[in-house]
């Protein structure tokens, strides 16, 4: 069983060039209208849910083309949006400086004799980083169904471009 990860990825191996999928997905995104929206760059591609139908748990999905071992891949990774990736660093920033600081004043009480209540933010702090990691997993289960409508969007424009490479090197008198 795969134990769930901060950002899931995905690999598809290709048999047709990385610029013939990037021609296809930028069909793709543009047919799909009101369901996906992205950015097909150079050497990779951005896919999103679309303004309209987008919340705060909706996921964006990263696609690059890697070379591995003579064989072209397609490498897809699942992160939250810029502005909700930021927005949990910067609370696990605020957790750590939290614990951190528990931790300093805990050890000034202890110098000074006194009673150390303070160490107690340390364990607090960790619960609450815990907590943050643990709702992670719960906006990926929100976001389940775009993530899936996100990956299917890929991999039908792989299909399309093997589609088109086979129509392409088909002879005509063959065809029929």
């Amino acid at each position: 069983m795969k134990r769930p990860r901060m950002r899931p990825t995905f690999e598809i191996p290709l048999s047709v060039g990385h610029e013939a999928v990037l021609t296809h997905l930028r069909k793709r995104l543009q047919a799909m209208g009101s369901e996906a929206d992205g950015s097909v760059l150079r050497a990779g591609a951005e896919i999103h849910t679309c303004n309209a139908r987008q919340h705060f748990w909706s996921p964006t999905l990263s696609v690059q083309f890697e070379e591995r071992d003579g064989a072209q891949i397609l490498r897809g990774r699942f992160a939250p949006s810029p502005s909700v990736w930021m927005l949990f660093i910067g609370v696990y920033g605020i957790i750590a400086m939290g614990g951190v600081a528990a931790l300093m004043y805990g050890i000034s009480q202890v110098m000074l004799g006194w009673s150390p209540w303070a160490f107690w933010g340390v364990p607090a702090s960790m619960a609450l980083g815990a907590f943050v990691y643990g709702a992670v997993f719960i906006g990926q289960g929100l976001g389940a169904e775009e993530m899936h409508m996100q990956r299917s969007v890929v991999e039908h424009a792989v299909e399309d471009a093997v589609r088109a490479l086979e129509a392409s090197s088909t002879p005509r008198d063959a065809q029929g």
